[in-house]
């Protein structure tokens, strides 16, 4: 394992003995009795199969998550979602009451939480309001990440709530003055979004660079709680599946569903449905910036829109009181006075774009 990522492992995880469970032990076989895992040997009518555990990182899965992510299967890691794989890149490096993760709010409050669940310190580097629009500080992170013990920076890339992309390059450059002080964990749960796309390419020549991906969004598959997180270094994922994971974190179902989301069929749907839901976006925001009610419309690359408001507080009752369930970050530092508004169906965004109207008369 590389210095970047092994030097900065908590030292009990590096000694420590993982859980081998009855599915790690040998490979599903038709052809085989297994007797190894007091499972019930009786299946429930309309439950085939369920009756055993899944495998806890099916080979076949993993090789369909790399054509999807472009990346090499033993490059990735399976969680439940990307929450999973957040819960776990932190407790791997994250020394409870000693280490700290960085943050760059306004982002998503599952890095924090998690961290601060350890417990772990919590750093804030707020990100930079410019020419109407979101930007990390990037001296002002690794200045923080070296004066105060963080070993974790999580960025968003397209960010929550924000919806802005952060530069390739300025991640690249970030990672590179981080080598041996921290992992850049990049968040890329919007990414196909973005035309920006992924960093996954630059994974093998980035050390102390990890991932995040997931198919809740993209894929329309939130309800199963699918995702990964990817990292060049091989020996790296190997020692988070024996020491890091539970026993099996993937349900049955789930991966079977991941399955027929990630074959060839279904993925051009999602495409196709990643193609609609930009065209409303775009068709959103035009009709919300000739709204009077609407301050500033902040550019996106992911699948909502954060939107400053004269009275987003107002309208976010209004819209509940219709039956329109926003998300209200009108008192948060850094985007006060804002809603971020998901994009539904055309049907549900002109449900909302009229109460909008009503509201300004």
């Amino acid at each position: 394992m590389n210095k970047a990522l092994y030097d900065l492992i908590r030292v009990h995880y590096r000694d420590l003995q993982g859980y081998e469970s009855a599915g790690m032990e040998v490979a599903k076989d038709a052809d085989k009795i297994f007797l190894n895992a007091n499972e019930n040997p009786y299946e429930l009518p309309g439950l085939e199969g369920l009756n055993r555990y899944p495998e806890p990182q099916p080979f076949a899965l993993c090789e369909a998550y790399a054509q999807a992510y472009g990346v090499e299967g033993d490059q990735i890691i399976m969680t439940r979602g990307a929450d999973e794989a957040i819960v776990t890149v932190t407790k791997i490096f994250c020394e409870p009451h000693q280490d700290a993760v960085l943050i760059c709010p306004p982002t998503f409050g599952m890095y924090a939480v998690d961290a601060k669940a350890m417990p772990v310190d919590v750093v804030e580097v707020p990100l930079v309001k410019d020419a109407g629009t979101f930007a990390p500080d990037q001296d002002g992170i690794v200045t923080a990440v070296k004066r105060q013990g963080v070993k974790l920076v999580f960025l968003c890339s397209p960010n929550n709530p924000t919806g802005t992309s952060f530069s390739h390059e300025m991640i690249s450059e970030l990672c590179e003055a981080l080598e041996g002080h921290a992992i850049v964990v990049l968040d890329e749960t919007y990414a196909e979004f973005s035309k920006a796309g992924s960093m996954a390419e630059d994974l093998e020549s980035t050390p102390n660079l990890i991932i995040l991906r997931t198919l809740s969004k993209s894929y329309s598959f939130a309800g199963m709680r699918m995702g990964c997180f990817l990292c060049g270094d091989t020996d790296f994922v190997s020692f988070v599946k024996a020491k890091a994971l539970d026993a099996y974190p993937l349900p049955r179902l789930s991966i079977e569903a991941a399955f027929h989301v990630l074959s060839p069929e279904v993925s051009a749907v999602a495409q196709e449905n990643i193609k609609k839901i930009l065209a409303e976006r775009a068709r959103v925001a035009g009709v919300l910036a000739a709204s009077d009610q609407v301050v500033h419309i902040y550019p996106s690359d992911a699948n909502f829109l954060l939107v400053e408001m004269s009275d987003a507080k107002g309208f976010h009752r209004f819209a509940e009181e219709n039956n329109v369930i926003l998300r209200d970050f009108s008192a948060k530092p850094g985007t006060e006075n804002c809603l971020r508004i998901s994009i539904g169906t055309p049907q549900e965004n002109d449900v909302v774009l009229r109460l909008l109207e009503k509201f300004g008369a």
